[in-house]
């Protein structure tokens, strides 16, 4: 580990060397520093990054530069977004503290190169972090950098090209249930939360969204019956729930419902007063995430999966309780609903949001376009290439 020690000069005056061993070849190393917060941060940095000899001289010429630090030009990137609620501040913020600042926090933004940012994210990777945490958390740190260059910290932003680690694991992808597998999760779930999860699957909801519905958002007498969907719940700066507007604009919408789940519903809102929420948990309290996914829905998978060969249909997939919003998108195609109707049903702010997530699981359309393609390239007279 990389540690400070404090020297007197002959002129009276300190300095502060920072001593750590090069794992590359277990060598002894030193940095001198005349300021002690700089050699405190030179520590903390080499630490961070794995006392590698390739970073010390980077790291003494980022410590010493003027400006602002990383930490610094996050935080107010952070402070200056105007379409974001408290909920997403503290998750900048909470993604920030444990994967920018320990490693490029005490940088100062102006000195920040390429080449640290791509140690950076292989710190990340061999911190066995997911490609995609990976991914968000460089984002933020691009966004934050493009911040620094339009208020003059710096002329270019060093995130640009740096190649991100591509997801290597089936389960990194989306998971999308066949109704047979998803009546063998209702079978092990607690008949409590049942309507919970059917909900979700036909309707395509977010599961914040769906457990801050209340009956008085429900118009089950109306033709077609819809869920109107106006609110969520979000976490403060204190990472406290609360019921709030939703994700985006885009979430703010109506969903017509089946006439099954309807009645399923209606059966499920009986008695109930307006202002209750329509699916509360066990103790009539809102369902929170990490609790029903630790209490319910894991417990559900695992029982689904079978324990043993007695088990005759047993299911083989994972999937996350998001998955259900995926699984409904596919449904829905399948069933021949168009994109642009199933990015205004699931919420989404941008029609290519949903293009780009669920193109691929309509490959009739595939065919068609390649048909299309072919009748108009039918017309044409092809050229072989010259010799």
């Amino acid at each position: 580990m990389a540690a400070v020690e404090t020297r007197k000069r002959r002129d009276g005056t300190k300095a502060y060397r920072v001593f750590w061993r090069d794992p590359s070849d277990g060598s002894r190393r030193s940095m001198t520093f005349d300021d002690a917060g700089q050699a405190e941060r030179a520590a903390a940095l080499l630490n961070a990054n794995g006392q590698h000899l390739s970073l010390a001289l980077d790291v003494a010429k980022a410590i010493t530069q003027d400006g602002p630090t990383v930490d610094d030009i996050v935080e107010e990137h952070i402070g200056l977004l105007m379409r974001v609620g408290d909920d997403t501040r503290a998750g900048y913020r909470l993604r920030a503290r444990d994967h920018i600042s320990p490693h490029i926090g005490q940088l100062r933004v102006a000195g920040v190169t390429w080449q640290q940012v791509t140690r950076w994210v292989q710190v990340l990777r061999e911190k066995r972090l997911s490609p995609k945490t990976i991914a968000n958390v460089h984002g933020l740190l691009s966004a934050a950098m493009n911040t620094a260059v339009r208020l003059g910290y710096r002329r270019d932003n060093p995130c640009s090209a740096v190649r991100l680690p591509r997801a290597q694991r089936g389960g990194d992808e989306m998971i999308v249930l066949e109704p047979l597998e998803l009546d063998l999760i209702l079978d092990n779930l607690t008949p409590h939360y049942r309507p919970f999860i059917i909900t979700l699957v036909g309707t395509g909801m977010r599961f914040g969204e769906a457990t801050a519905l209340q009956v008085s958002d429900l118009a089950l007498d109306a033709h077609p019956p819809p869920i109107r969907v106006n609110k969520a719940w979000k976490q403060d700066g204190e990472r406290r729930p609360y019921v709030g507007a939703p994700k985006s604009a885009r979430s703010r919408r109506t969903i017509s419902l089946s006439p099954g789940l309807a009645g399923m519903l209606r059966t499920t809102t009986a008695g109930r007063r307006p202002d209750d929420l329509v699916f509360p948990n066990a103790a009539g309290r809102p369902i929170r995430n990490n609790t029903f996914w630790a209490t319910h829905w894991l417990p559900a998978i695992e029982k689904a999966q079978g324990s043993g060969d007695e088990a005759a249909v047993r299911l083989t997939k994972r999937p996350r309780i998001h998955d259900l919003r995926h699984t409904h998108a596919s449904w829905m195609l399948a069933a021949g609903m168009d994109m642009f109707s199933l990015s205004r049903r699931l919420g989404h702010e941008t029609y290519a949001t949903t293009d780009n997530r669920y193109s691929h699981l309509m490959p009739a359309q595939q065919v068609a376009a390649a048909q299309v393609a072919a009748a108009a390239m039918s017309a044409l007279r092809l050229r072989r290439p010259e010799a």
